[in-house]
């Protein structure tokens, strides 16, 4: 036989080793082909089972979100409707304390008439002969009676110009004032 002619039976070896060879390395390839591909398909699995958990969360939370809108809708007609009596509130306490203010005024201008009244009645010896400048209420039936003053929250009466006649200081006669409970002034003796 020829060196350069192979004969049958290593051809046929050749052939089969060759075949065996390609078997084994597509094989290997199949194998792991099919093994990726099935680990593969059992993530896929695992993943729909997820997305079927979670579509029936949101299914639920939507359930929820549909139950709970009327009394969301009543809570924020609540809000609407106590947000509008809290302005009113307001414009009525806004009101008040301008009138509050407005009587005031009006308290300390009659105070500093009574004040101006009382002083020129003071001034002409102290009597009250001149009842124009003292209100009717304070003046004395008594003429020859002496006029003190009292505040109008102390308990004592006393003489023009005492330090405590600061704030406020009401003329009324020495007579009226002892009927009405008033004691003397320790500091100006009334």
């Amino acid at each position: 036989m020829d060196g350069k002619k192979f004969d049958k039976n290593t051809l046929k070896t050749l052939v089969i080793a060759a075949s065996l060879l390609l078997n084994c390395v597509l094989g290997g390839a199949s194998y792991t082909y099919y093994h990726h591909l099935a680990e593969q398909m059992n993530e896929t699995a695992s993943l729909q089972s997820q997305v079927s958990h979670l579509e029936g969360s949101v299914s639920d939370l939507q359930a929820q979100a549909d139950e709970s809108q009327p009394t969301i809708d009543g809570l924020k007609a609540q809000v609407a409707s106590l947000t509008e009596e809290k302005n009113n509130l307001q414009t009525q306490v806004d009101t008040l304390t301008s009138q509050k203010a407005d009587l005031q005024s009006q308290v300390d201008t009659q105070q500093a008439d009574v004040s101006g009244g009382s002083s020129s009645g003071s001034s002409s010896g102290g009597s009250s002969s001149d009842s124009s400048s003292v209100p009717a209420a304070y003046s004395s039936s008594d003429d020859q009676s002496e006029t003190v003053y009292v505040t109008n929250t102390g308990s004592k009466y006393h003489s023009a110009g005492c330090r405590y006649l600061k704030k406020s200081q009401i003329p009324m006669s020495l007579s009226e004032a002892k009927r009405q409970g008033y004691t003397a002034c320790s500091v100006c003796g009334g």
